[in-house]
């Protein structure tokens, strides 16, 4: 049992890790799309005719639905693990189990954390602009309550 603490422990930290690598990361690389529209005020602009329309951009929100899922969850105790501008990480010991919310303020911040996330395995519980670990019958259960989809990452072996 002890070990199983130490794995969960070290497991957890490795997710922490690639969270603020993710948020560092993402502040430091410019945004391609200020660039540019940078050299775009500059230069001289053609007929509106003849560009076809840009689609949304992924333009930052707040923070997506972590009261929501603490609701579902019945977590009286929330711990903030990270809080960053772009991702947020809760850790709640609910009586059902132990859970790990992120919450991101873009989809492509969501998806960029997923694939950071892969080769450590698990099972997630994937939302607009939120995610949860837990144990997959946990995920399941908050499924049905929050809604989102599951994804599955599986270790691999060398």
């Amino acid at each position: 049992m002890r070990q199983l603490q130490r794995v969960r422990s070290i497991a957890a930290s490795c997710l922490i890790l690639i969270g603020v690598s993710l948020a560092v990361s993402t502040f430091l690389t410019p945004d391609p799309a200020l660039t540019a529209t940078a050299h775009a005020t500059t230069a001289h602009r053609a007929p509106a005719h003849q560009h076809p329309p840009q689609p949304p951009r992924d333009e930052p929100l707040p923070q997506a639905g972590a009261d929501q899922l603490l609701r579902a969850i019945a977590c009286t105790d929330p711990q903030v693990q990270v809080d960053a501008a772009e991702l947020r990480q809760v850790i709640c010991h609910a009586p059902a189990g132990r859970y790990t919310i992120l919450t991101f303020t873009t989809q492509t911040g969501t998806r960029a954390w997923l694939d950071e996330a892969e080769p450590y395995g698990g099972t997630y519980l994937v939302g607009d602009r939120w995610t949860v670990i837990a144990a997959p019958d946990l995920l399941t259960e908050l499924q049905a309550q929050v809604g989102g989809h599951l994804e599955g990452h599986h270790t691999r072996s060398p």
